[in-house]
């Protein structure tokens, strides 16, 4: 599938600086892209495995299948949306305001534009045109991948506004964004996911922990404290 436009080219900082993904969120279900549409081929889950050098000289001639995509641009563009690839125009005052309507804390905005600068692909979802839920160039949705470019992949915060949820537009954004890394051969495409929403991931050939292989991430015994404090308020 085209891709309307690529990132913009990164600046040279004169002391480059280190920007991490989020934390893998403690207590979510990890998932992979296998494909696994019904017909489809299986791809190859990344970890430690025994079996793993075997697996990857034959994935070398593999690859994933990329999801279909279920509405078209056009069909969206005449609901009054429009999908936006990459990160210039994303304004980080918006998109803070989109984590914090969908439960998702709220970032540093330097920091949060420094790691816009640095994802691998952005698509996100504006307003077409005003109506009654939403003024024109509004941002509605948005979703990223952290990449290598070559081997594996993380999607990030993937998110649509409440007013506009129930729409399709979360299923549009993980179609086109799994479609654009799978094209760009990339066998390996996982993301963490709310528990509630497993099952979409699932309908779109995501499969949780896959092989057993789980995630996991260093993270302070202050910042697990808060997060689990912080899931139990919710």
């Amino acid at each position: 599938m085209p891709i309307a436009g690529e990132e913009r080219p990164l600046r040279s900082p004169a002391a480059p600086q280190q920007v991490r993904a989020p934390p893998a969120p403690l207590g979510k279900p990890k998932l992979r892209f296998s494909g696994r549409i019904p017909g489809a081929a299986v791809g190859l889950s990344d970890g430690i495995n025994t079996q793993k050098p075997s697996l990857m000289a034959d994935s070398l001639e593999q690859h994933l299948p990329p999801p279909p995509i279920s509405k078209s641009d056009a069909a969206f563009l005449e609901d009054g949306v429009e999908f936006v690839w990459g990160a210039e125009g994303v304004d980080v005052a918006e998109l803070n305001n989109l984590f914090e309507k969908v439960g998702f804390p709220r970032r540093d905005p330097a920091r949060l534009a420094m790691a816009l600068q640095n994802t691998y692909r952005t698509v996100w979802v504006r307003a077409a045109r005003k109506s009654r839920l939403a003024r024109q160039g509004a941002l509605l949705g948005f979703a990223r991948a952290t990449s290598d470019g070559a081997l594996s992949a993380v999607i990030w915060d993937v998110a649509v506004a409440p007013a506009w949820q129930r729409g399709g537009l979360g299923r549009a954004l993980m179609e086109r964004l799994t479609a654009s890394l799978v094209n760009d051969g990339i066998s390996t495409i996982t993301l963490y996911a709310e528990p509630n929403v497993v099952a979409l991931y699932e309908k779109l050939g995501f499969v949780a922990d896959p092989d057993g292989i789980r995630g996991v991430a260093y993270q302070s015994k202050l910042a697990r404290q808060l997060q689990m404090t912080n899931g139990r308020r919710r």
